[in-house]
This record gives structure tokens, C-alpha cells and sequence, in this order.
């Protein structure tokens, strides 16, 4: 009759087999022999030296279970089958890929890298050495000491990608004494290399004592007020704009430099420290009557000046109030023409500038005569009243223009 072969676990799965009469049971890979079987001697024998050379063999035993030892010939380790795969009994696998099954306190050594790895139940972790040479290629870092240019030793960590030397970590700064390619000097920190082109940290920085060389305490901050001793440029027809709403715009356009306010109405004034008195405005530019005031901020015509004009020369369409020879040198633009001495005393030329046939100048002397100038003519002060009133007339005598004057 059938027997029954119990594992040692019972919850293992499966956990027995069956064995019938006169029947050789192959599930494993040691045999099983059923009553009556012929030639059982041989392969209870067979099963006893398999279970004293553990299987040994360049292959796998093809029916494992777990807990069965394998002694691999190919590696000359003796391995134990942890139900999914078989690992070497002293728990270290020396392999080229990641072998499966691996649990907490196994080790691996990738044979690619000569890296050694623990596994901790979930992952795989590197033990060391943190540099490999993967391919010939040299990856990772690498703890040295190496001497600087006056003989002392100096601790250093070079860092590798590659197979080249990216960078190395230094506590101290120094010149090597023999020369390493891109690191004619190695600073506190971390020195990249100048051999590779364009090596540089990609990121955010927090920090930074330079920018360019230059020391960072040498660079305008945008957020406070700085002064600077250099020259400020902005060299593009944008310009600059100046207030929280950007109110204020110096820019250059097609005519040329145009300084503009974008306030609706607002002003353009131009301030000066006057005798230690700052502040004090100069000319004013009024935005809701495009007025100019100079010495008035103000402005009640289009050109408003609260003091005294002095010029070479003056060009109007139209002269009203009083005229003052002290005020005026010269009016132009086809009527009089004044060109007073230094003494300012009417002694020099009164004529009419391009003169026309329907224009002529009349004004009084001391005695009260008027004096007539078709084209050109000379008044000299004696001739001239206290207070001068000067008429430009047409041919038909109708006065087309009244100047007053104070005398001399």
C-alpha cells in the first residue's frame, strides 16, 4: 500500500508526497522508492551519495526545495535553495547582475564593479569602494593624500566621472607640488576642474562671495539704496523708468532724448539746492496746460518767466506790456530791430528788419515830434521822451501794432 513522505514544515507547500507500491517517486531530487520496487539498492545508494556530495555539479539540481544544499562547481561555493533561488551558504553572491531572492544580511559583489552590497530586507546597499571602475572607466570618489608646493601633506577627496577628475574637495587651499591636469591650484571646498569645458553647478546657490571674479560686495543690490563711483549705463532706447507706478521714463526715440511723464496732468520740475536751500524749484513743466514756468511753478502762458530775460536776440510774433531796452537787446521778425549799447541808452540803430510797404514806425521824441522811419532810420536818447511809445502803421495809417517803453 501507498506511503507518505512528511516535509519537516508542515505548512510548507506542498508538504508531503505520496509513494505507491512498486513506483520510483522522481519529485525531488532524491528518490522516493515504492514497495515492491525493483533495484531499490541502487537508488537508495545513489540518494545517499548525492546527499554526501550535495548534488555537486556545474548545473542546478532541477527539483529543489528549500532549505536543499547544491555545491556549485563553476564558483566552488556550496549554495542553499531559498525556494526561489540558490545563494551561497555564506551569504555573499559574486555576479554581474543583481542576483534575486536576496534578503536582509545577504551580500552581493557586482563582479562589473567590484562594489560590495548589503541587502537591509528591501534594497541592495552600497558598502564600498564608493569609486568604481566600471568598463575602465574610473566613477565615484577617491580618498588621497597628495603633498602641496612646500612638502605637506595634504588630505583630498577626488571626484571622478568617466574616468576623468571633475573635481576635488580640499579642507585647506593649496598648490599641489606635482601638477594635476585642470588644478594648477585647489582651493577650500570644492574645485572643479578647468580641463573640461563648460564644467559648472547647475541649480540654485543661496550664496556666492563672487560673480565673474568679481567680490559680490562690489555689485548694486537692487533693494535698498547704493551709491556707486563707476559709470552707469543703460545703452538701449528703453531707457530707465523711475517710480513705484512707473510714473517717470527717460528713453530715446526716433526724434531723439525724451524725458516723459506718465502721470495723467502731473508735472516735470526741475530742482535746485539754492544758497543751502534744497528743493527749490527752477523750472516747472505743468502737465494739464503744457505750460513751462521758469522761477514759477505756475505757469500762466506758454512760456511763464518770473524774473528778467537776458539775450542776444529775440524772435516774436507779438510783443504786449512794457518793453524795457534793459530787457530786450534785439526783437526780430519783420517789425524792430533794438541793438543796445553797453549803457543801454537807445544811442545805437532803431530799424525795421526786412521792411515791407505798408509798415512804418513812428514814436515820439523828447519835444514830443513824431519821428517816422519808412525803412530804416537812427534815434539817438536825446531825442527819445521819459516814456516811448512806439506804433507800427499801415500805409492807410491805421496802427496795426503799440509798443511801450520806458525811457533812458
Amino acid at each position: 500500500m501507498p506511503y507518505t513522505v512528511n516535509k519537516t514544515n508542515p505548512a510548507a507547500s506542498p508538504n508531503q508526497y505520496i509513494v505507491q507500491d512498486s513506483i520510483l517517486n522522481t519529485q525531488t531530487d532524491v528518490s522516493f522508492v515504492g514497495k515492491g520496487y525493483a533495484g531499490y539498492g541502487e537508488v537508495i545508494a545513489e540518494n545517499f551519495l548525492n546527499l554526501l556530495e550535495n548534488f555537486s555539479n556545474t548545473t542546478a539540481p532541477t527539483k529543489p526545495i528549500k532549505g536543499q544544499l547544491w555545491y556549485d562547481e563553476s564558483s566552488n561555493r556550496l549554495k542553499v535553495y531559498t525556494g526561489t533561488s540558490f545563494q551561497p551558504s555564506s551569504g555573499v553572491s559574486y555576479t554581474s547582475v543583481t542576483p534575486g531572492g536576496l534578503i536582509a544580511g545577504d551580500l552581493w559583489i557586482d563582479s562589473n564593479t567590484q562594489q560590495l552590497y548589503f541587502n537591509n530586507g528591501a534594497n541592495n546597499v552600497l558598502v564600498g569602494p564608493p569609486a568604481t571602475s566600471e568598463d575602465g572607466a574610473q566613477n565615484g570618489f577617491i580618498f588621497e593624500t597628495i603633498a602641496d608646493a612646500t612638502d605637506v601633506n595634504q588630505n583630498i577627496t577626488s571626484w571622478y566621472n568617466d574616468g576623468s577628475r571633475i573635481a576635488i574637495i580640499s579642507e585647506d587651499s593649496f598648490t599641489p607640488k606635482i601638477g594635476i591636469i585642470g588644478f594648477t591650484n585647489i582651493t577650500k571646498g570644492i574645485t572643479l576642474s578647468t580641463a573640461i569645458a563648460g564644467l559648472k553647478f547647475a541649480g540654485t546657490a543661496t550664496d556666492a562671495d563672487k560673480l565673474g571674479g568679481i567680490s559680490a560686495t562690489d555689485f548694486l543690490k537692487a533693494d535698498i539704496d547704493e551709491t556707486t563711483t563707476g559709470t552707469f549705463s543703460v545703452v538701449n532706447d528703453s531707457g530707465i523708468t523711475v517710480g513705484i507706478d512707473s510714473d517717470l521714463k527717460l528713453q530715446v526715440d526716433g526724434s531723439g532724448a525724451v524725458i516723459q511723464n506718465f502721470v495723467t496732468d502731473g508735472d516735470i520740475t526741475f530742482k535746485v539746492n539754492d544758497g543751502g536751500i534744497p528743493g527749490v524749484s527752477v523750472i516747472t513743466i505743468d502737465g494739464s496746460t503744457s505750460r513751462v514756468g521758469i522761477g514759477t511753478i505756475n505757469p500762466t502762458t506758454k512760456l511763464d518767466v518770473a524774473g528778467t530775460v537776458n539775450a542776444t536776440a529775440l524772435t516774436a510774433t507779438e510783443i504786449t506790456g512794457v518793453l524795457h531796452s534793459s530787457a530786450i537787446n534785439v526783437l526780430t521778425n519783420g517789425y524792430i530791430s533794438f541793438e543796445g549799447s553797453s549803457n543801454d541808452d537807445y544811442e545805437t540803430v532803431l530799424s525795421v528788419d526786412n521792411p515791407t510797404a505798408d509798415r512804418t514806425i513812428t514814436l515820439p521824441n523828447r519835444s514830443g515830434t513824431v519821428i517816422t522811419t519808412g525803412d530804416t532810420g537812427t534815434v539817438t536818447s536825446s531825442m527819445l521822451a521819459s516814456t516811448v511809445t512806439l506804433q507800427i502803421l499801415n500805409s492807410s495809417g491805421t496802427v496795426l501794432k503799440t509798443i511801450y517803453g520806458a525811457g533812458v
